[in-house]
């Protein structure tokens, strides 16, 4: 037999215990039941949730009139409105002796994680209706305008897209201090699929909207499989390349978990690197930006510091350790910055963090946290919408208040 001939028969033996192996592993998969990731068209769907959709403008948004039971991370039934709102109905037109205050913020803000009327933004507006500048001269509406992962670039456009069409007397800006700073920056954030802002060479922040021409496979890489990048139909007719994609997206899964960990606890520490000075210089040129726009439409501007769980932990050691682990030299540096900023541009900063640290100290609670999630970890729960409704309510009902003094006694 020719070398050429005994090549070829040992080339057809391989290939045909090759294809052998692949039935036999196909038909074993099966046979246990064992199921990995089919491949859904060609996108990689960026929207966090059943309950959200692409938009061309912000990236995702939630889907209007969409309802359903969310359980993931605590629990709640979530109704979402005609106008893509997590929120009951309401008339853009705003109605004759109503004081309105629109929300911005992420998903703390959306809050499908409780009920809609344990939701922070719901009883503020029950607290404030009984607000002694406001009680009984006006009704009060707030509506909700957050959306799960936004960052503040994505509030600025659903400002200009939306929020002006109702018209609101109060807007209020919910700033995460565990990510927004993260997701307004194209070289931290990990998921590209949403609008940036730049600084062009004039020094002027401008927007980038080139997420809408990234090929899906670029969106997000923690999201993508190598599997991916066969056909759908060879990848929905193999059990075995579904299950290699979907432990390969496992994995992936679990190093996002470790790297986003590393990368917030850089929030916590001034900037040192480039990326993190520009991310900071954005993010604070996006607040001024929204502050701007709120006064020219003569809306009062209130920035709400919403803490990062490592803040706010009951437990004074396993905080002192996330300090030390971290080389963190201020806890509170995120917050301190902001507030700083706002006094320098005159306008108005809550921090929430401080205030819940006292209460979780004294009481031994937590405010984030569910039975169904990590203990004292992820966003706030009950007890946390309570908490922030109580200090929003006080510093607008003061603010009310002194708006309606004389000039010479504020």
């Amino acid at each position: 037999m020719s070398k050429l001939k005994t090549l070829g028969v040992n080339v057809g033996l391989t290939l045909g215990g090759l294809l052998m192996g692949v039935i036999i592993g196909e038909l074993g998969l099966r046979v246990a039941g064992i199921q990995g990731y089919p491949k859904i068209g060609d996108l990689v769907d960026s929207a966090p949730t059943n309950f959200h959709t692409a938009d061309r403008d912000l990236g995702w948004k939630l889907k209007p009139g969409v309802s359903g039971e969310w359980k993931g991370e605590g629990a709640s039934f979530v109704q979402v409105n005609s106008d893509g709102l997590r929120d009951r109905e309401h008339t853009k037109a705003k109605p004759p002796n109503t004081l309105r205050v629109a929300v911005l913020g992420d998903s703390f803000t959306e809050a499908i994680h409780v009920p809609i009327e344990q939701t922070f933004w719901s009883k503020l507006e029950r607290k404030l209706a009984n607000c002694e500048a406001v009680k009984g001269r006006k009704k009060v509406e707030v509506i909700n305008f957050g959306v799960q992962g936004y960052g503040t670039a994505q509030e600025l456009v659903m400002l200009r897209k939306k929020v002006w069409d109702y018209s609101p007397d109060i807007v209020v800006l919910a700033f995460f201090i565990g990510n927004d700073v993260i997701n307004n920056s194209p070289k931290l954030e990990y998921d590209r699929y949403r609008p940036f802002f730049v600084y062009d060479a004039s020094g002027k922040l401008v927007p980038d909207m080139s997420f809408r021409t990234l090929r899906p496979i670029d969106r997000n890489r923690y999201a993508v499989s190598a599997i991916d990048k066969l056909p759908a139909w060879l990848v929905n007719n193999s059990r075995i390349l579904q299950v290699v994609k979907k432990v390969e997206l496992e994995r992936k899964k679990q190093q996002l978990s470790n790297d986003f960990t590393n990368l917030s606890t850089q929030n916590f520490k001034e900037p040192t690197d480039a990326a993190w000075q520009d991310a900071w210089k954005i993010t604070e040129g996006l607040i001024l930006t929204i502050r701007d726009e709120v006064v020219q439409k003569n809306a009062d501007f209130l920035v709400v510091t919403i803490g990062d769980p490592a803040q706010v932990h009951p437990d004074v050691a396993m905080r002192q350790k996330f300090i030390k682990d971290n080389n963190i030299q201020d806890l509170f540096y995120p917050n301190r910055r902001l507030d700083n900023l706002g006094r320098t541009h005159s306008f108005r900063v809550l921090s929430l963090a401080e205030q819940f640290q006292a209460y979780t100290d004294k009481y031994q609670v937590c405010a984030h946290g569910f039975e169904n999630y990590v203990n004292c970890g992820g966003h706030w729960n009950q007890l946390g919408h309570r908490l922030a409704s109580i200090m929003i309510n006080r510093n607008l009902c003061e603010n009310l208040k002194q708006s309606q003094m004389p000039k010479g006694q504020r």
